[in-house]
């Protein structure tokens, strides 16, 4: 009985001893991550100064070589078959050439042609002509149940519609939508009932700017190039099949912005005339439509294309296991962001220098104590061009898809309430990736609330989609997206390091380190033990439309 007493004491002694190992080598990394640190290196990379990061850019160029030099200095190891920090992300630019690029109006008694970037613009990604008769569509919004109907009675087919870009009274555009959404799901429905192009009216406010001297058509909302990309090799459309449209014509169909003086002349009325249909609107009263009699637009689009790139920045804290280090964590974020929007610089201090950040000092904390498994540290480019860079990493992956365990993606750490996160999609394919963030997070005594009210396909804000945990998921990789949440300065010039949430960065930073150091040190890569039609990692999984459609389930 005795040495049966002292065999058991032994036992629990070796586990006490193991644990306390694996709490001193988390403890010993924990301790090389400071807000100190965090707050110095935001300062610089989410400065207004690099102009908003946009892809592709010099100053993307020189936030990408800061965080490579970095990774050399901190002895991080290379992984790419060329040794270099870097994975070039080929690219096609699109610009438009001014001279070709304008609106030309006949009728009134004449003809008057409106250039590219001076008096109209538009998201340009191809050349084209587009022409017909007008029609004035107010807000272009048939919504009978509310009794607002701009369409009533109106044929589009063919046709050149007007619209004011304004909202109706009383709405509100939800936190984490794009401003411009509103209007494009507007312009989608006019295409869908014929229209050759669509012209919207700049609000106001924006007319406002542009008689001060800003030019508001020199950047556009994703940025001023438009990007085709070469490397997308996966098909990420996660929409419903679609079936070709009878009403739709076979004609080519653009949409473009105008300024008032564009829109006084088609329309035939006075600017003064312009502003009197937008206070109308924003009172609540309906305005007439109608056929603009007598008057002929014709869009022309001229697009020059040159070869491009852009590129990753792809380091590695080797593991400390002689066979487990061939296999991998992946901890990634991205550094780009979108540039300039009308003059203003759109910084992106929380969306996303916050994880670019966050991966060195996480980073940092793994070369303080291995874990068995190697771990990538990923800063994929293009995020905010349709997660290109971390498209390209997983189609063209220097290891094998099949040996990388999880996924672990920061985008937008640094603000909201302290103790609350979002977890997108850590519960979607390995119910041991999700187990391993509870378990850290109450451990560690960091004691974040998790929502997961983002990981539904069906979401309006399709938040699922939308950032570098994706494309790996696509793959049949476990994964998770760390996300601090949406606030009114997304995608505004307000996203600045000021706005901070210094406490909560300090706190994921931790989360997602303590995380990668856990699913590091597993006895087996994390099982695929939530969705059964995923039952292996690889490319394969690609076409499995469990992956990006809601089943209803």
């Amino acid at each position: 009985m005795k040495r049966n007493y002292i065999s058991l004491e032994l036992f629990f002694l070796l586990v006490f001893f193991e644990s306390c190992g694996s709490l001193f080598g988390q403890s010993k990394g924990l301790k090389t991550i400071s807000e100190k640190e965090l707050r110095y290196h935001l300062e610089f990379l989410g400065a207004r100064e690099f102009r908003g990061r946009e892809t592709p850019s010099s100053e993307l160029d020189i936030a990408t070589l800061y965080v490579a030099n970095w990774s050399r200095n901190a002895g991080l190891k290379t992984i790419m078959p060329d040794g270099s920090y870097f994975q070039d992300v080929p690219l096609t630019v699109s610009s438009v050439i001014q001279t070709g690029t304008k609106i030309t109006v006949s009728g009134h008694g004449g003809e008057k042609i409106f250039y590219y970037s001076q008096t109209m613009g538009g998201n340009f990604s191809a050349s084209g002509s587009y022409s017909g008769e007008v029609v004035f569509a107010g807000l272009g919004i048939s919504d009978p149940g509310t009794n607002w109907d701009d369409l009533k009675d109106l044929d589009l087919k063919e046709k050149v519609v007007i619209i004011l870009d304004t909202p109706r009274k009383g709405f509100k555009n939800p936190e984490g939508r794009y401003y411009f959404v509103r209007l494009n799901s507007i312009i989608a429905s006019l295409r869908d009932r014929g229209a050759a192009a669509v012209l919207s009216v700049v609000s106001p406010e924006r007319e406002k700017k542009l008689e001060e001297g800003f030019n508001i058509f020199d950047r556009l909302p994703f940025g001023k190039l438009g990007i085709v990309f070469d490397s997308q090799k996966t098909d990420f459309n996660h929409t419903a099949d679609k079936s070709k449209d009878s009403s739709r014509p076979p004609l080519p169909f653009e949409q473009a912005e105008i300024s008032h003086d564009v829109a006084s002349e088609i329309l035939g009325v006075t600017k003064a005339d312009i502003s009197d249909l937008f206070s109308k609107i924003r009172n609540g009263d309906q305005i007439k439509t109608g056929e603009v009699k007598g008057v002929r637009v014709r869009l022309d689009v001229s697009v020059g294309l040159k070869k491009s790139a852009s590129r990753n920045v792809i380091a590695v804290v080797e593991g400390s296991d002689p066979v487990l280090k061939n296999e991998y964590v992946m901890v990634c974020g991205h550094p780009d962001g979108l540039g300039l929007r009308e003059g203003e610089v759109l910084a992106g201090a929380d969306d996303n220098a916050t994880a670019t950040v966050a991966l060195i000092e996480i980073a940092q904390a793994l070369m303080a104590e291995r874990p068995k498994r190697s771990v990538i540290i990923g800063w994929f480019t293009g995020e905010e061009k349709i997660m290109n860079g971390s498209q390209y990493f997983i189609n063209n992956c220097p290891v094998s898809v099949e040996k990388i365990s999880a996924c672990l993606n920061m985008d937008m750490l640094g603000r909201n309430n302290t103790d609350s996160l979002f977890l997108v999609c850590s519960d979607l394919l390995s119910s041991e990736l999700d187990a391993s963030i509870r378990k850290v997070n109450k451990r560690s005594g960091i004691g974040f609330g998790f929502d997961y009210k983002y990981s539904n396909l069906s979401h309006p804000d399709q938040v699922y989609f939308r950032s570098d945990h994706y494309p790996f998921v696509r793959f049949g990789i476990p994964s998770v997206w760390f996300f601090s949440g949406f606030t009114p300065d997304y995608h505004t010039p307000d996203d600045v390091t000021e706005n901070i949430n210094y406490e909560k960065f300090f706190k994921i930073t931790k989360l997602v380190y303590l995380t990668a150091y856990d699913i590091g040190n597993m006895k087996a890569l994390l099982n695929l033990d939530v969705n059964p039609a995923v039952k292996s990692r690889g490319k394969q999984n690609n076409t499995e439309t469990s992956l990006f459609r809601y089943s209803g389930k």
